[in-house]
């Protein structure tokens, strides 16, 4: 294990201007065993490694990402180029670069804020799988992507989502309203009476981050399915 210090550690993004907050990203190896009667020893392996990361900033430092669902055989466009550099207590740094044709996919969008203090959004993002010695065709296409948001005089003037109804894409219609309330005795009393949308996401980021006296909370989920061809 190699201790990190934030305060060292640089990431970039094609998307996110700056105010990151945390980031994180793994690779991950599936190994698949083919064994084989009279013998311990593997017949082969089959290697499949899947790379993810999640990265959360401050409201105001991104730039809107389009969704579109795939119509062809072509790797998704809601992607993200990442770099990210750590600053180890020991040894050289070994930055994580992400970029152009190894771009991560984004897979789903959060944005949150309370009546005071900043606004944040949170991403997570997903490699293309890795087969290895696999000599074919590979397309990570996007599919329908839906979410939801909190609305209401009290919400802010962007929380990150452009939603729409899923049968016309109307701007301004959704698909569902539903409505939460809770509140709890006390000297005073305090609660919310929520009321939420729900639909297809056309767009993510952007969401804003001072504005104060107002809250938000929207997410989107963008699914992604691996075809081979």
């Amino acid at each position: 294990m190699v201790v990190i210090i934030g305060a060292g550690t640089t990431v970039t993004s094609s998307i996110i201007s700056g105010g990151f907050v945390s980031v994180s990203f793994s690779v991950s190896p599936q190994v698949e065993r083919l064994f084989q009667l009279g013998s311990f020893n593997a017949f082969d392996v089959n290697i499949t490694t899947q790379e993810s990361a999640s990265i959360s900033n401050y409201g105001g430092a991104s730039t809107p990402v389009t969704l579109t669902p795939s119509t062809a055989c072509t790797d998704s466009d809601a992607s993200m180029d990442v770099t990210i550099t750590p600053a180890p207590c020991t040894g050289a740094a070994n930055p994580i670069i992400r970029t152009g044709s190894d771009a991560l996919f984004i897979t789903s969008f959060s944005y949150s804020k309370d009546f005071q203090g900043f606004g944040q959004e949170s991403w997570s993002l997903t490699g293309k799988p890795q087969i290895q010695g696999f000599t074919g065709n590979i397309a990570f296409i996007q599919g329908f992507s839906e979410g939801n948001r909190l609305v209401g005089s009290d919400i802010v003037s962007d929380d990150g989502v452009v939603m729409v109804d899923s049968e016309t894409s109307t701007p301004g219609q959704v698909d569902a309203t539903g409505r939460n309330i809770s509140v709890s005795a006390g000297s005073p009393g305090l609660g919310n009476d929520d009321e939420q949308e729900f639909g297809k996401i056309t767009q993510v980021g952007g969401g804003v981050g001072k504005e104060d006296g107002k809250r938000g909370n929207a997410s989107a989920n963008i699914p992604h399915q691996l075809i081979f061809f």
